[in-house]
């Protein structure tokens, strides 16, 4: 599937790139080895430079789109009892900490380059919680750009390992994605 896909972008493996960081649970765990180790595939590769700018701009272009959709999503199904509990639970947790405290946690979240803490992950986290939209943004963006970063330098540091990297990062999602469902069998 991956050399089907690389083929088809073999002179725009850019928006190769961009189209795999885009995509939920990938961004740029894949979008980075993929774009290194294009020429495994079939494809040709891109300079670490464009690699890391290409995952980074299509790891963030959900984000706000994500944001927005689950506040008006929110708005709508929080309803009554339920708005007032939800409510409840922020006004107490606003109390806790500061804005720029959960700023930096949601970056930290999503600079974690593991499945579900990614930008999708942090945008609905940004969407469900009162902070600042482009605040959010901001530190959603800088998240995914640590997180882009930390893959880049793993798939450097080890030459030639960004095959290895890809299958790692596809193997973990994937066990992650059966532990899920086993644990929703079990929980039924």
């Amino acid at each position: 599937m991956l050399e089907s896909f690389a083929n088809f972008f073999a002179d725009n493996i850019w928006l190769a790139v961009i189209l795999i960081a885009i995509i939920p649970a990938l961004e740029g765990r894949v979008a980075i080895p993929f774009a290194l180790g294009g020429a495994l595939l079939g494809a040709n590769t891109l300079p670490w430079h464009w690699a890391l700018l290409c995952a980074f701009i299509g790891s963030i272009i959900p984000a706000l789109p994500v944001i927005f959709l689950t506040r008006k999503i929110k708005n709508r199904f929080f309803t009554g009892f339920v708005q007032e509990k939800y409510n409840a639970k922020i006004a107490k947790l606003s109390l806790q900490s500061s804005n720029l405290k959960k700023l930096v946690w949601l970056a930290a979240f999503v600079a974690i380059p593991l499945p579900m803490t990614g930008v999708w992950s942090g945008s609905l986290i940004a969407g469900l919680t009162k902070l600042s939209p482009w605040k959010s943004f901001i530190a959603i963006s800088i998240g995914s750009f640590v997180a882009c970063s930390i893959i880049l330098l793993i798939c450097l540091f080890f030459e030639g390992s960004e095959l290895i990297v890809l299958l790692a990062s596809i193997a973990i999602l994937a066990i992650f994605v059966l532990f899920e469902i086993i644990r929703a069998l079990i929980k039924n």
